[in-house]
């Protein structure tokens, strides 16, 4: 599979692939997204996807542009490019922000970096974290409860989610949904509120995106693992929201 393929081929190749399997052979092909905003892929969908039908890049036509997109637009983004590095396809994309932007960039570089960070105004464009940063932050799916590791500073913080409206409300919005949609009862309102105040989800106007990669599978092992939180000076004991 070579060339640009759209998530229309993706698909159609997807269901192909089910009745004739391809083998082993690598992937070569660029997804290319990002043509018309509104025809973005759910999350989910390029979840169960690219499994079946992997491509070597997945690629942002456009440069994405968080001052003029709306909020439901700009989340999306963020939850298709956090949901490429959960598994493991490589990203190339662009990104413009305003001067009042540059907080809510500095709140995503444990993602892939963008080719070009494009600054309108006279701000100066944030410097990403070095590429290499995998498991900076993320969680990952345990018997009714979310263990999140955010590695982005010392010492590593380690957070355990294990009541049911914190997980529905961090579940909601993994593919970025509507402030509205996860604050209409008390509960959830202050679930919402934690949340984004230990930085688990980031808000975008009215709407918002929840931010660690979900960790599917540690390639290296658990030795790995163990050795990276220790060295980063994780906490004894988890904790729970």
């Amino acid at each position: 599979m070579t060339g640009s393929i759209d998530i229309l081929e993706l698909r159609s190749r997807a269901a192909d692939n089910g009745r004739h399997p391809t083998g082993g052979r690598p992937a070569t092909a660029t997804l290319t997204l990002g043509l018309d905003w509104a025809d973005l892929p759910a999350v989910s969908e390029l979840a169960a996807l690219l499994p079946r039908v992997p491509v070597a890049e997945v690629r942002l036509a456009e440069s994405a542009d968080f001052t003029v997109l709306p909020a439901r637009t700009v989340v999306r983004i963020i939850a298709l490019i956090r949901e490429c590095s959960s598994i493991g396809a490589r990203v190339s994309w662009s990104v413009t922000v305003g001067t009042e932007q540059l907080e809510l960039i500095r709140q995503l570089d444990h993602l892939p970096a963008p080719d070009e960070t494009t600054v309108l105004g006279d701000g100066i464009p944030l410097e990403w974290r070095p590429a290499g940063g995998f498991g900076r932050f993320y969680f990952r799916k345990g018997p009714n409860f979310l263990s999140v590791v955010d590695r982005r500073s010392a010492p590593t913080d380690w957070i355990v989610l294990d009541d049911p409206v914190a997980i529905d409300v961090f579940s909601c919005a993994l593919a970025g949904c509507a402030l509205a949609e996860v604050t209409g009862e008390e509960r959830h309102a202050t679930a919402v509120g934690d949340l984004l105040g230990r930085g688990l989800l980031m808000r975008v106007g009215d709407h918002c995106v929840t931010l660690p990669v979900h960790m599917r599978s540690w390639p290296l092992g658990t030795v790995l693992l163990g050795g990276t939180l220790a060295s980063a000076g994780t906490k004894d004991a988890p904790e729970r929201l």
